[in-house]
């Protein structure tokens, strides 16, 4: 046999024992590491669960499946389905897919409505609606994009959009040619429909700014453009409705100019000329 090398031998390692408390350690490190995989499989399968339990829920507990639940509150003349497909609402719904200020405000531009105030109700999912009832006064006309428009006003002089559901208006007065620049005057003239019950027919809104109002009684009357003098042109059509003759009274294309109404003139049409009438030399 042949020798073994001296520096080859010093050179072994020699594997030492380990421990018991080495040993030990180190099982209580794996033990640890399995316990903490452990725990975060658990966090994670509920995390999962309840996720999966809460989309449920959203998607199918809290989901409206017919009108009834919806509640209607207000004094409004409506039915619970024209107030259903003015909001758009297609049942199953899920009620928080449903955002109260975004169908306020679509109802308020398609029912004729003052305000809208909607609330969500989980237990049960209901969707509550209130609706404040916009009273019209009158009927208007104004020139649009498409042509002229047809709409109701209410008692500011608003524009209303005429739909299948707008009530009749108050008065049977015709606002003629609407624009929001002249609302506050119309305001004016409506707030004194009382007064004139039976005499105003319509308002006529000129493109220059001013006014004429075609009465039963006085037949056309020119107000001018001065808001100022409103209220006393007002009182002065009263005036000359209860003191002015009868035979100066719906004179055939005659109108009344009131633009200065402690002045009022009564505007006759030129008489035609004669057809056979000499001109002469």
């Amino acid at each position: 046999m042949r020798p073994l090398n001296r520096a080859t031998a010093k050179t072994t390692p020699t594997q030492r024992p380990i421990s018991a408390q080495v040993a030990r350690r180190r099982a209580l490190r794996q033990q640890r590491r399995q316990a903490l995989l452990l725990q975060l499989w658990r966090l994670v399968a509920m995390l999962l669960l309840s996720g999966g339990c809460a989309w449920i829920l959203l998607r199918h507990g809290w989901t409206m499946h017919s009108p009834e639940a919806v509640v209607l509150k207000g004094e409004v003349a409506l039915e619970k389905n024209q107030v259903v497909e003015a909001a758009k609402l297609r049942f199953p719904q899920p009620l928080l897919e449903v955002s109260p200020r975004a169908l306020e405000a679509q109802l308020i531009s398609t029912l004729p409505v003052r305000s809208a105030q909607v609330e969500r109700q989980m237990l049960p999912a209901r969707l509550i609606i209130n609706l404040k009832p916009e009273i019209p006064i009158a009927r208007a006309e104004r020139q649009g994009p498409a042509g002229r428009e047809r709409g109701l006003l209410n008692a500011e002089g608003q524009w209303l959009p005429l739909t299948d559901v707008s009530p009749e208006p108050l008065t049977n007065i015709l606002v003629r040619g609407w624009n929001d620049q002249q609302r506050s005057e119309v305001a004016a003239l409506l707030e004194q429909r009382d007064r004139l019950e039976g005499l105003l027919k319509a308002v006529v809104l000129h493109p220059d700014g001013d006014i004429s109002l075609i009465t039963n009684a006085l037949g056309r009357i020119d107000l001018g453009g001065e808001p100022s003098l409103l209220n006393a042109q007002i009182e002065t059509i009263l005036h000359l409705n209860n003191t002015l003759p009868e035979q100066l009274r719906q004179t055939r294309q005659s109108s009344l100019d009131l633009s200065n109404p402690d002045r009022p003139e009564l505007q006759r049409p030129k008489s035609a000329a004669p057809k056979n009438a000499k001109t002469q030399p």
